[in-house]
C-alpha cells in the first residue's frame, strides 16, 4: 500500500490548507484594512468598523500618508519551504480609498482643484487602484444652496474619472459607507479565488464546468445527457415536456443533428410529429405533438451558420 513519506505529507496539508483559506468567506480573515483616523470621522466611523467585524475582517488603525484613506494587504497563510520550515509573509493589495465630505468636495470643485487632489493623493499612493467616496454631497448642498452647479460637479468627476481612472461613489449615509468599504474588501479577499478558477477553466478549456447552482458539470461522457436537456429547454417555446419527447426519439444531440441531415429537404419538420407525454404520463388521446412551428424553430437553432438568424 503507498503510504506518503513525512515531507510529502507535510506539503499535501500544507497545499490542502492553502485551498481552503482562498474559498470565499474563509480569504476573509487574511485580509487587513488599514484605515486613516480622520477616515472614521462622525456619523459613519464607527458603523464602518462594526461591518468590517461582522464580516470576519481585520482592521488597523493608522495614519496614512494621506488623511481619511483606506489601504488593504493580506497575511499570506504560511508556506512550507523546500528546508521544511514555515515561512508568512504580507502583501499589499493595489486598491485604496479616499473620502471627502461635501464641503470638502464642493471646495474643489468651485476652485477646478479636484483633479489635482486626486492625482496627488495617486502619486502618495503609488500602484494602487483609488475609489473617490463622497459623503453627504446632497446634504450639503441642501443647506448651502447655489454653492456649485450640478453640470459643474458633474464635469469634475467626468475628468477624474478619465484623466486618473478613479471611479466615484456619491453616498449620504454612514451605512452606505461602510457597506461600501466591506463590500471592496470582499472583494479584494476573494480575488485570488477567483482567479484560480478562471486559470484553471481556461488551461484545461473547461468550457461547460461550472461550480454554481444551475450550470450543468460535464467530465468525460458524465453529464452530457443533463447539458443536452438544459440546452434544448434554452430554446425559446421547448418545455421540459417538449425536451424529454424530443430525447426520447433522438437520445443525444449527435442523433439529432444527424437526423436533420438525413431528413433532406424534409429535415425542419422532422421533429413537427413527436408526441409530447404530460408531466411523464401515458400520451393522451388528444395527442399532442411538437408541431411543424417549433421544429422548425429548432431546425434552425441548431444548424443554421448565420449569427443574426432570428428564431
Amino acid at each position: 500500500m503507498f503510504t506518503l513519506t513525512n515531507p510529502d505529507r507535510l506539503k499535501l496539508l500544507n497545499h490542502n490548507e492553502e485551498q481552503r483559506n482562498l474559498k470565499p468567506g474563509q480569504c476573509n480573515k487574511f485580509l487587513h484594512v488599514v484605515i486613516d483616523p480622520d477616515f472614521l470621522k462622525d456619523p459613519h466611523g464607527a458603523q464602518v468598523l462594526s461591518k468590517l467585524t461582522e464580516q470576519g475582517f481585520k482592521y488597523e488603525l493608522k495614519p496614512q500618508p494621506v488623511p481619511s484613506t483606506v489601504t488593504f494587504y493580506r497575511t499570506l497563510s504560511a508556506k512550507l519551504t523546500s528546508d521544511g520550515a514555515m515561512s508568512e509573509k504580507t502583501i499589499d493589495e493595489p486598491f485604496a480609498v479616499y473620502l471627502l465630505n461635501g464641503g470638502e468636495f464642493i471646495a474643489y470643485v468651485r476652485n477646478h482643484q479636484l483633479l489635482a487632489a486626486v492625482r496627488s493623493v495617486k502619486e502618495q499612493l503609488p500602484n494602487r487602484r483609488l475609489s473617490l467616496l463622497v459623503f453627504g454631497l446632497v446634504s450639503y448642498c441642501r443647506v448651502h444652496r447655489g454653492s456649485v452647479g450640478r453640470r459643474e460637479t458633474e464635469q469634475a468627476l467626468t475628468e477624474v474619472q478619465l484623466f486618473e481612472d478613479t471611479s466615484h461613489q456619491l453616498l449620504e449615509t454612514g451605512e452606505q459607507v461602510a457597506n461600501f468599504v466591506a463590500q471592496l474588501a470582499r472583494s479584494i479577499a476573494e480575488l485570488p479565488y477567483k482567479q484560480q478558477q478562471m486559470d484553471k477553466y481556461s488551461s484545461e478549456q473547461v468550457y461547460l464546468g461550472n461550480e454554481k447552482k444551475g450550470c450543468v458539470r460535464v467530465e468525460g461522457t458524465a453529464g452530457l445527457h443533463q447539458l443536452y436537456q438544459a440546452q434544448l429547454i434554452k430554446i425559446p417555446s421547448v418545455t421540459l415536456e417538449i425536451a424529454e419527447a424530443i430525447m426520447s426519439v433522438y437520445p443525444t444531440l449527435n442523433s439529432l443533428l444527424l437526423g436533420f441531415r438525413e431528413a433532406g429537404v424534409e429535415a425542419s419538420n422532422l421533429l413537427a410529429n413527436i408526441s409530447i407525454r404530460r408531466a411523464g404520463g401515458p400520451i393522451t388521446t388528444s395527442n399532442r405533438r411538437i408541431g411543424p412551428e417549433l421544429s422548425r424553430k429548432i431546425y434552425v437553432m441548431y444548424t443554421s451558420t448565420n449569427p443574426k438568424q432570428e428564431l
